[in-house]
């Protein structure tokens, strides 16, 4: 029984530290492929982006896929085109695992809605 539980508690760690390393790439590219630009820094979204913060995977899976494809449901999303044509499955994997379960950290980085058109009050 010990034996038992010392394995499914080394599988337990073993999980959670690959589930930390896809966020943490995810984070990543998502950062240098400058999603953060339109979709925010939380991936909050704003008026004319979507929020892609803790979306189902699978559903931001074949957004991008079909963005890399060449395939979108309106004008506005083929903007994504550019962005999403460079990535492997492997990026996309990441990257919508981080989004998929999007923490907000609490810290004091700037926030869009701190900056009300670029005038500083």
């Amino acid at each position: 029984m010990q034996i038992f539980l010392f394995l499914l508690l080394s599988l337990s760690t073993l999980l959670s530290a690959e589930e930390n390393k896809a966020y943490q790439k995810g984070a990543n590219l998502y950062f240098a492929n400058s999603c953060g630009n339109c979709h925010g820094t939380n991936a909050e979204g704003s008026s004319y982006y979507p929020r892609l913060a803790n979306r189902k995977q699978k559903i931001l899976i074949k957004k991008l896929q079909n963005f890399k494809n060449g395939v979108a449901s309106t004008q506005k999303q083929e903007i994504m085109f550019t962005f999403a044509k460079p990535l492997s499955k492997q990026d996309i994997k990441y990257i919508t695992y981080y989004l998929s379960h999007f923490k907000k950290e609490n810290t004091d980085k700037y926030e869009v809605e701190d900056d009300l058109l670029g005038v500083d009050y």
